[in-house]
Order: C-alpha cells, then structure tokens, then sequence
C-alpha cells in the first residue's frame, strides 16, 4: 500500500484561471517530478487535475490552523 496522506485545502494559481480545492495526493513521475492531485470545489466539484507544486498555493485557512 502507499504513504498515509492527510488531504489539505489549496487554490490552484497562474495560468488562464484560478481554483479552489482540496489535494488529495501527491507522488512522483516515472522521470522523478513531482505532482499534486487537486480535486476541485463546486461548480465543477470532483473534477481532478494534476499539477506541479508550483502551481499550488495552501489556502490560508489551512495555514493558520
């Protein structure tokens, strides 16, 4: 089985548009990049898409708490 992972809220920044959302996961390419798992809000809740770490920033909700 994988690592335990504790999902946490993040908005996905840059580009043409910006979303909120909760990762739930992280890992690696075969070439060893690595990659987040972002499930989004409404109004497209569910939709999963993935994207370097940079393209992520942690909600500050979750930041603070």
């Amino acid at each position: 089985m994988g690592k335990v992972f504790e999902p946490y809220r993040a908005i996905k920044v840059g580009g043409s548009f910006q979303h909120t959302g909760t990762v739930i996961a992280e890992f690696e390419t075969l070439a060893g990049e690595p990659r987040i798992i972002l499930e989004f809000d409404a109004p497209i809740s569910g939709m999963l898409h993935i994207y370097r770490p940079d393209q992520i920033e942690l909600l500050e909700e979750d930041a603070e708490g």
